[in-house]
């Protein structure tokens, strides 16, 4: 036929195009007003297969799942790399799910907060949603896979570590940690950009009707402070609690505790760490994020889990680069 039912960008050799929709209970009534039904665009794999793995693909700060199907001009589209890679072996025959969890903020960390929402239990409702309405899926721990970079790294590190027993692999691509290196400074940067506009409420209905973006370089560098202060430590009501005197650029450190809470050196040591891991990360990346990964495979290695770490030359902007070398690894472990 000429007419497809749904959307669809390309053809692909081992995957059938799916969307995977929810009407999450954990996002109803979420403090943004965020969408509760969430559609996750789904590759699963074509012919007849028995015990199927899973790799929840979670996005980086900004981006959502839904732009996985995005084609861009003079680039390979990932999919279509993934789709080769499977074809040569490359990368393990799996229903890859990415996932929609946008906010009105750009991002979530994937961890339950006050004042963005339930993330973190709507994620465990899309695990249960792919195995209650999906064939031949493994119920297996060592079977599921949670992967991102970035801000999706960080959520890969903190979903398997809270539940070895749903993902039993966490592939953590420059995971967000390390907060004295990459988050602090920034925190010191943006605060008199915050002020100028009139505090958090101001900086929102900004974002809401389009001015902030037109701020220049400094609109990301506020946006990312505001949106990792409602993560961390935002209240109901969406007030952040500031670690930083706006005086003297001083450390606040009772507040900036509850912040570092939520770096993965501070949860991890608390944290039983049973599932295998893989680390990546650029050795120029700009937010110093190679710094905190490398103390997150010591801390790891430390704590007796299983841990592999690469590392490779270049930056933060290089990161999609790196999911080939990670699923070969994935391939390779789920071979083995």
């Amino acid at each position: 036929s000429n007419v497809l039912q749904h959307w669809a960008p390309f053809d692909l050799e081992n995957f059938d195009l799916r969307t995977l929709v929810v009407d999450s209970t954990a996002l109803k009534n979420n403090p943004l007003k965020d969408p509760s039904i969430r559609r996750s665009p789904l590759l699963y794999p074509k012919g007849a297969h028995q015990n199927l793995p899973v790799v929840l693909c979670l996005s980086g700060f900004t981006g959502n799942g839904t732009q996985a199907l995005n084609i861009k001009t003079f680039e390979i589209q990932p999919i279509l790399k993934l789709d080769a890679a499977v074809s040569k072996g490359e990368a393990p025959r799996a229903i890859f799910v990415f996932v929609d969890a946008m906010t009105l903020w750009g991002g979530s960390q994937f961890v339950n907060s006050p004042a963005i929402g339930q993330y973190q239990s709507y994620i465990f409702e899309l695990v249960e949603t792919i195995k209650s309405s999906l064939p031949n899926v493994s119920s297996s721990p060592s079977h599921w896979c949670v992967m991102g970079g970035s801000s999706g790294g960080y959520g890969a590190l903190q979903l398997a570590s809270l539940r070895p027993d749903v993902f039993g692999v966490s592939i953590a691509i420059a995971p967000d940690s390390f907060f004295e290196a990459s988050l602090l400074n920034d925190i010191r940067s943006a605060l008199p950009h915050i002020k100028k506009i009139g505090g958090v409420d101001n900086v929102k209905s900004e974002l809401v009707d389009g001015r902030l973006m037109k701020r220049g370089d400094n609109a990301h560098l506020i946006v990312n402070v505001v949106a990792m202060g409602l993560c961390y430590v935002g209240s109901e009501n969406g007030d952040v609690r500031w670690p930083i005197d706006p005086e003297t650029g001083l450390v606040i450190d009772e507040i900036w505790r509850e912040w570092t809470k939520y770096d993965p050196l501070v949860f991890l040591h608390e944290r039983k760490c049973e599932s295998k891991f893989y680390l990546d990360a650029g050795d120029r990346d700009q937010f110093q994020l190679q710094y905190g990964t490398r103390q997150i495979r010591d801390l790891l290695k430390a704590r007796g889990a299983d841990v592999t770490y690469v590392g490779f030359e270049g930056t933060h902007f290089d990161l999609g680069e790196r999911k080939l070398p990670a699923m070969i690894w994935l391939q390779n472990t789920w071979r083995d």
